[in-house]
């Protein structure tokens, strides 16, 4: 295959899907035109400020999928994450909430992506979004997500021997309400690498080091890539295995506080523990 030509590609899969079953709360999002394929997930607000009724995170993953539908198809991944963050600029200017987000980081617009330069035959990852390149799986696992799925599970297991159930727990989830002001606090740490073990990377106005940004050519070999946010704890090559992972997790662990653990679990009257997108392209060599 060239490496001076568009990779042809076909999309043999695609799902999206909100934790609360209506599409209108979903925070990831979608994006395929000729020259991208991205998987985009806007990050979860902390915060009660809305845009236009909109949450930071959907706010965030429009701006991003109006970039790659605007940018040139020869854009690099250091030019594409420098288009992202002007854009992310100009919405925090345009709404004069600049030196808000400066002073207080939990009031920042966020979101991650994966996605497919179709030109520079290259997936490019920032943040905490996940993809198979063949057999080869790459996520961006971030350690204070870890750290902090951690502490919520000991409280959660906690919460148990003193009686609480899991469908009480499900209803009002203390866990999260425990680490929340770490939550809003790690977010100190994104795009800052002068905290090396805790720092992350994340398109939200603020420069992306370049560290940050991981960059994985197509192999001439690999015939199919799968693209997928973090709402699936576990990325197969396929939709159906992929989904049904999910279930059977969210089956046995609907807190996911044993089986996987994450910073959050499946709430009463929810459908998962968190927004979800998937997409499998087909390589034609």
């Amino acid at each position: 295959m060239s490496k001076t030509q568009h990779i042809r590609a076909v999309v043999e899969e695609q799902f999206i899907q909100s934790k609360t079953g209506r599409l209108e709360d979903c925070e990831d999002s979608i994006l395929i035109n000729e020259h991208f394929i991205a998987v985009i997930d806007g990050a979860t607000s902390h915060t009660t400020r809305r845009w236009n009724k909109e949450t930071g995170g959907k706010v965030a993953a429009k701006i991003i999928g109006q970039a790659f539908s605007e940018m040139p198809f020869d854009y690099t991944a250091r030019q594409a994450a420098d288009l992202m963050t002007s854009m992310i600029n100009d919405f925090c200017a345009r709404f004069n909430i600049t030196k808000t987000v400066k002073k207080d980081p939990s009031q920042r617009i966020s979101a991650s992506f994966a996605a497919i330069s179709l030109f520079r035959q290259e997936v490019w990852l920032i943040g905490d979004c996940q993809f198979l390149l063949g057999n080869q799986y790459v996520f961006n696992q971030r350690i204070v997500d870890r750290i902090l799925s951690d502490v919520r599970a000991l409280f959660l297991e906690v919460e148990m021997l003193n009686g609480m159930t899991i469908e009480q727990l499900s209803q009002n989830e203390k866990g999260r309400e425990f680490i929340m002001p770490l939550l809003k606090g790690h977010i100190m740490f994104q795009n800052n690498p002068s905290l090396p073990e805790y720092w992350y990377s994340a398109v939200d106005g603020f420069t992306i080091p370049d560290a940050g940004i991981i960059i994985k050519t197509v192999p001439d070999d690999v015939d199919s890539i799968v693209l997928a946010s973090d709402g699936y704890p576990v990325l197969k090559d396929n939709l159906k295995e992929t989904e049904n992972t999910l279930q059977n997790i969210l089956l046995k662990d609907p807190l996911m506080f044993r089986e996987y653990k994450s910073t959050k679990g499946k709430l009463k009257g929810d459908i998962s523990f968190d927004d979800r997108a998937f997409i499998k392209v087909k390589l034609e060599h």
